[in-house]
């Protein structure tokens, strides 16, 4: 049985070995760094097989480890700041951020999305001050 485009309906088919970095359809935020090898049709959908699902996990994992880690970097170079101080910022413990910035855990959807906000909106690491909100909600309730 001849596999078929789940997009276009084609069976034209070719394995093609696709170089990094590249978005992956399902996380577009995340780019896979290392060349990947899959069956692509010509229309440009990639069409997954049984034997490719675990070798891309794994890639896609790496590339979120590797992107969090540059993230971090970015953020703690730019506004000269502690660990510490960057993981309250975001919400986790140091000891987890520590953990990602080594690449020994992947980051979740939720802490690589604020650390991406954080890196790319140099406004938003005031913004996420954790002293800064109660402040607010201080003078709001009068």
């Amino acid at each position: 049985m001849n596999k078929r485009c789940g997009e276009c309906g084609s069976t034209d088919l070719k394995l093609k070995k696709n170089q990094g970095p590249f978005p992956w359809k399902d996380f577009p935020m995340v780019f896979i760094n290392t060349p990947v090898q899959l069956l692509t049709c010509r229309c440009g959908n990639y069409i997954l097989r049984h034997e490719d699902i675990g070798s891309l996990d794994k890639k896609i994992e790496n590339s979120i480890k590797e992107q969090t880690q540059s993230l971090i970097d970015r953020v703690l170079e730019r506004e000269h700041c502690s660990q510490v101080e960057l993981a309250q910022r975001i919400g986790i413990t140091p000891q987890h951020l520590c953990a990602l910035k080594s690449g020994a855990k992947t980051a979740g959807f939720q802490t690589f999305n604020f650390l991406k906000i954080l890196a790319l909106d140099e406004k938003a690491f005031k913004v996420a001050d954790p002293q800064e909100a109660i402040g607010k909600l201080k003078k709001a309730a009068g």
